[in-house]
């Protein structure tokens, strides 16, 4: 059957990488063209109604194909607003004070609900979960993104099972905690030493460490000597060991990580990507990321201890 050249058209948009759902409407919309010119006497098109025993039946005919081109008309502005329209569902790693405290509390909190009032192509919803959880929900493609998430400049992107987004939320500065009777440990030399290091983290050193599901008691164990230190990302630990009050630590700087948004891998995740990087983008020209984002934003090590 000869296919009509705007067919082949839209066809080979599609092929090409374009929007297909857009390349799709297009062939639909086309369809329905046919059909109503189809259903149209031959002499009408071609001799513009001149024929008068034809004019009951052009009548007729011209109603069925307002009709029909009324009906593709709607059915292609609904998918066009169906294909713009998305719904994002995110996955945060909840408890990780002060960042996500509670599914309603949290600096991350506040940031998806500016997030959100900019977003107009949908809805931004979230749910909080255990750490591991919450990564796994992203790469099985449960959820549409994760954040936050430390980038380990020991592995490569292509080796991950999901994909980073483009642009960094912030940058952590992470921390060693070691018990101040102990005169040898320094961060150039914890190798030698009993570390411990938050569960998701355990991959961003090249030497031993134990993983520890909780914050507050690692710090504890440093306190009394068990564990020689403690190396994770400084707002955290600081905010534990404010909150315990634990005066035999004393704090030194270690590194410097960027934190980015875990997205799933393929074309999915990329346009959720660019979603996210417009979103943010918009929540920096008008001050409002800097002010959710301030308490976090510009990590810089202060040397004090308790």
């Amino acid at each position: 059957m000869h296919k009509p050249r705007n067919f082949i058209k839209y066809r080979e948009v599609a092929r090409q990488g374009g929007n297909r759902k857009y390349a799709w409407i297009g062939i639909q919309l086309l369809f329905f063209w046919k059909l109503t010119r189809n259903n149209m006497p031959r002499d009408c098109r071609s001799s513009g109604y001149e024929s008068p025993f034809l004019r009951e039946e052009v009548r007729v005919n011209m109603t069925r194909a307002i009709t029909c081109f009324v009906v593709a008309l709607f059915c292609f502005c609904s998918l066009a607003v169906s294909v713009q329209a998305k719904d994002l569902k995110a996955s945060l790693p909840c408890p990780l004070a002060p960042l996500v405290e509670s599914k309603d509390k949290g600096i991350l909190i506040d940031l998806l609900k500016a997030m959100q009032e900019e977003y107009k192509g949908g809805k931004i919803t979230w749910d909080v979960f255990p750490f591991k959880r919450s990564m796994e929900n992203v790469e099985k493609a449960k959820y549409d993104f994760h954040m936050p998430q430390l980038v380990n400049p020991k592995i490569s992107a292509d080796k991950l099972p999901f994909q980073f987004s483009s642009d960094p939320i912030f940058k952590v500065v992470f921390a060693l905690y070691s018990n101040k009777n102990n005169k040898e440990i320094n961060p150039k030399n914890v190798s030698n030493f009993k570390i411990e290091t938050e569960l998701g983290t355990m991959d961003f050193f090249d030497f031993k460490v134990s993983g520890s599901p909780d914050i507050g008691s690692s710090l504890q164990k440093v306190d009394l000597g068990r564990i020689d230190g403690w190396i994770m990302a400084m707002p955290e630990s600081d905010m534990a060991l404010k909150k315990l009050q634990l005066k035999n630590i004393k704090r030194w700087e270690y590194a410097k990580y960027d934190a980015k948004i875990v997205l799933p891998k393929g074309p999915e995740g990329k346009e959720t990507d660019k979603i996210l990087s417009d979103l943010i983008k918009k929540l920096k020209a008008n001050g409002k990321y800097q002010k959710i984002m301030g308490p976090i934003l510009d990590q810089k090590f202060e040397p004090w201890q308790l």
